[in-house]
């Protein structure tokens, strides 16, 4: 091993989380998180609970872009799109409508203790989640309009998010045990 090509400790340490923590990589991480498809519901929705609304959808894709470090963390912010349809059923009525969940993220990857990477992710609130739903016809538009559609989904995703944020399999990939890896690969 030459000389010229030691590093201090702290740089090693800058420099792993630097190289690890890529965009890609926490897109992956995303990605695994939300998994290929999701549903939600049946859930009670429209005036008096009449009807019932299911959400499903399936991931379209996650653009995850870098903001540097701040606060000892990197910064990242990313969108989850999801295509979904929602299908909501009342005694007299039964529409279907198509579109898109955009989803912001912003994550922030810190270093712990003992050798760990930790992704702190801030749910978005109702209003941060785009929709963009399409209704058949125009009695779908309507209804879509009356029953504040568009608002359920919003607040309904909100929370989804916030419900698989902190769920354990959510953890397992947001808290990455260095150490663990280590002594997985490197045996006396």
């Amino acid at each position: 091993m030459e000389d010229d090509d030691r590093i201090a400790f702290d740089q090693f340490g800058h420099n792993f989380v630097r190289q690890v923590v890529t965009a890609d990589r926490v897109a992956a991480t995303i990605a695994a998180v939300v998994g290929e498809r999701i549903e939600v519901g049946p859930i009670a929705a429209g005036p008096a609970d009449a009807a019932k609304a299911t959400l499903r959808g399936q991931l379209a894709g996650v653009d995850v872009e870098s903001h540097g470090a701040a606060d000892d963390a990197l910064r990242f912010s990313a969108l989850v799109r999801l295509d979904c349809t929602l299908a909501v059923k009342a005694p007299v009525l039964d529409k279907r409508y198509r579109g898109t969940l955009t989803i912001p993220l912003l994550l922030h990857v810190r270093t712990a203790t003992p050798v760990r990477l930790v992704i702190d992710v801030e749910p978005p609130s109702a209003q941060d989640i785009g929709v963009e739903l399409e209704a058949k016809d125009r009695s779908g538009r309507l209804i879509q309009i009356l029953g504040n559609i568009d608002g359920e989904v919003r607040t309904r995703a909100a929370a989804e998010v916030a419900r698989r944020v902190e769920a354990p399999e959510a953890r397992r990939h947001r808290e990455i045990d260095i150490l663990a890896m280590v002594d997985d690969v490197w045996r006396p």
